[in-house]
């Protein structure tokens, strides 16, 4: 007998739909490998226990396998002797890390699969040793506060499970088959169908007051009420599904949405006699059965970043409800932002459309469509792991799912790469003409193989294939792109073309056309009409060239992202320097024949108008991007610079540089 011997999420230390998706993982695991399952802490999960005002009987609390059927043949560790076999860690990293993959002839160098990774590195298989071993280990580290951890099984199995289709399918068919135990799920049924049809909300509170990275705290009623009056009708009855029914936060959707049940107290109200009869009858069974009730919503809205929400969404998408997840708002807080227990700032850093998230790349996956900022493994579903006829029928992700990318077979590409991130977006460039890779990495500053994840745009440069053209091809994501008669073109034509993509996905950033340097610690962006004689005169005089064409100004915290660098001075920097620096100030150089070499700085209300002219954003929102410049210039101090010499102008923005320091000492006085 082969065994997995499996560790559930914090040995089980966590809350219920983070053991549930924990033990998926093991069970599918078990599955692949032809293995028995030892299911290391199978406990009940604390984080979900509550007293109802002794309502309900903690004193059998549940475990996840109380709850569900686990469909593969498993046991309990210290019930199965183990002692003398030779054992094996699959892997010593975290689940939503890493990606499993069977057969194991598949081609883990495909686009496909780079798609489906997007940006993991690490990739899992029984290999021919591991399938030799009798004890196959699947373990985590130890919780330890305030220590990080290398590994902990959680994950969603649609981001963690690469298979093709005859093992998805098996796969799939298992998970349908982890079910909850009929005697749940017959009461779940009874009491949706008592309620009618009914529309449902996942309102999470209670834990989420103490929790980093959310903004509990600072959310009103009046933001809930607007997300459900836009999908929902008041005459419809309203499910709410919360941790914390008596949080006066709900009186006001209590008064708007007056036909309403809180799930968990309506269980206890009308049904209480037949939730005691039920095998465990504990706050986590309550929990589950809520749950179960919430999935036969007609429509359904949740909290992001909640497994809970998770979980009922694709319930609910196992019973023919395929539609997209919709959220109550974004919980994200922008990159840098500061974090309390339970609020930052809210952030449209996750654009959302009337609590739908809004695509903002392409991909054959719907991870590779949305923010770098959602970790794809566990902070929400994904529709590939909804259970279609469809998928239980062929083993494909099928365009039912919103999955419909290419199958496992497409042919891996032999032409070298390099990659690129900016401010967490990555970037790929593929191309077999010679020198082009070369130029990528000069005018991108890419050094060595940098780790680059969430990749939302991919570029690929060949000669062309019609007879006797000489021009070279560009495609974007597969498309085809445009030609260029030169790698100059080429990457003129690129960088245009990324300054859009990546300003889709860092809406907070501004771009400014110009040229970025600095001296002293002091970064300063100028704009002139001739950029070669300024950026020879100012390197030459002591600066260095940060980057060129177009430089990004992260708003929140007033800083020079590094981007691209074209152009190479005399006198400048032998390499492209991938520094982010604080802007100090906005230069606008002038040549003036004959005119006195001269710098005023400019009023906030000219400044403004001057900066219009070169901002990229507002050539693509107008609006937002005129209330980013409008914060920049008052931040950031604007000058005008007139010059007859280029090779004077080093010691005019010198002054500049120094006025800079001085006005900035005496802010902070």
């Amino acid at each position: 007998m082969r065994y997995l011997h499996y560790t559930n999420y914090q040995s089980g230390c966590s809350g219920l739909s983070n053991a549930i998706m924990s033990i998926e993982i093991g069970v599918v695991l078990a599955l692949l490998t032809n293995r028995m399952l030892l299911l290391d802490g199978n406990r009940t999960p604390p984080a979900n226990i509550v007293d109802y005002q002794g309502r309900v009987d903690n004193t059998t609390p549940s475990r996840v396998t109380d709850l569900i059927d686990i469909p593969v043949p498993w046991a309990e560790p210290d019930d199965v002797d183990t002692s003398g076999l030779r054992a094996k860690e699959l892997t010593d990293q975290h689940v939503f890390g890493s990606a499993f993959y069977v057969p194991g002839t598949v081609d883990i160098e495909s686009e496909d699969a780079r798609m489906f990774a997007r940006g993991r590195e690490t990739w899992l298989c029984e290999t021919d040793e591991l399938h030799h071993v009798d004890l196959l280990r699947m373990s985590e580290d130890p919780v330890v506060l305030n220590e990080a951890r290398n590994r902990t099984n959680l994950g969603f199995y649609s981001y963690f499970f690469y298979l093709d289709p005859e093992n998805r399918r098996a796969a799939y068919r298992t998970l349908a088959e982890m079910r909850a135990k009929a005697p749940y799920e017959e009461l779940a049924a009874k009491v949706a169908g008592e309620l009618g049809g009914f529309n449902g909300v996942h309102m999470r509170r209670g834990d989420f007051k103490v929790t980093y990275g959310v903004t509990t705290l600072d959310r009103h009623p009046w933001e809930a009420i607007e997300a459900l009056d836009y999908h929902f009708d008041r005459s419809m009855p309203l499910l709410i599904c919360t941790d914390e029914r008596n949080d006066p936060f709900f009186d006001e959707l209590k008064a708007a949405y007056t036909d309403h049940v809180f799930v968990d107290e309506y269980i206890l109200d009308r049904h209480g006699k037949a939730f005691a009869e039920l095998p465990t009858h504990d706050s986590i069974a309550l929990a589950y059965l809520s749950q179960l009730v919430t999935s036969y919503s007609q429509d359904f809205i949740g909290t992001m970043t909640s497994t809970f929400t998770s979980i009922i969404q694709r319930y609910r998408g196992n019973r023919g409800r395929v539609e997209p997840f919709k959220f109550l708002w974004n919980e994200l807080p922008e990159p840098g932002d500061r974090l309390v227990r339970g609020r930052h700032a809210a952030s449209d850093c996750v654009p959302m459309e009337q609590g739908v998230m809004v695509p903002e790349y392409e991909g054959p996956y719907s991870w590779n469509r949305y923010s770098s900022l959602i970790n794809p493994g566990w902070m929400r579903e994904w529709p590939e792991s909804i259970l279609t006829a469809e998928v239980l029928e062929t083993g494909l992700l099928g365009s039912s799912t919103d999955a419909s990318g290419p199958a496992l077979d497409v042919v891996a590409t032999n032409r070298k790469l390099v990659q690129y991130d900016f401010d967490g977006l990555g970037v790929e460039f593929r191309s077999d003409v010679p020198g082009m890779l070369t130029r990528f990495a000069e005018t991108f500053g890419i050094i060595g193989s940098p780790q680059v994840r969430n990749i939302v745009a991919r570029y690929e440069v060949s000669q062309s294939q019609d007879e006797g053209d000489d021009q070279l091809a560009i495609t974007f994501n597969g498309r085809s792109f445009g030609v260029a008669g030169t790698v100059d073109d080429v990457m003129t034509a690129i960088v245009d073309h990324l300054v859009h993509q990546l300003g889709v996905g860092r809406v907070n950033h501004t771009w400014i056309q110009g040229m970025a340097f600095e001296q002293g610690r002091q970064a300063i962006i100028v704009v002139g009409d001739k950029n070669s004689d300024i950026a020879d005169s100012l390197c030459t005089g002591g600066w260095d060239l940060l980057g060129d064409i177009v430089v990004p100004v992260r708003q929140k915290t007033l800083e020079i992202a590094p981007f691209s660098r074209y152009y190479w001075p005399v006198g400048g920097s032998a390499r492209h320097r991938r520094e982010t620096l604080k802007l100090k100030a906005l230069v606008f150089a002038h040549e003036a024949l004959h005119s006195v070499d001269e710098m005023v700085q400019l009023s906030p209300a000219v400044g403004m108008a001057r900066a219009l002219g070169v901002c990229v954003d507002y050539r693509v929102n107008p609006d937002k991007a005129m209330k980013k410049l409008i914060a920049l210039v008052e931040a950031i101090p604007v000058f005008a610079v007139n010059y007859s010499d280029p090779s004077r102008l080093p010691n005019t923005i010198g002054v500049l540089a120094e006025k800079d320091a001085a006005q900035s000492d005496q802010a902070e006085a």
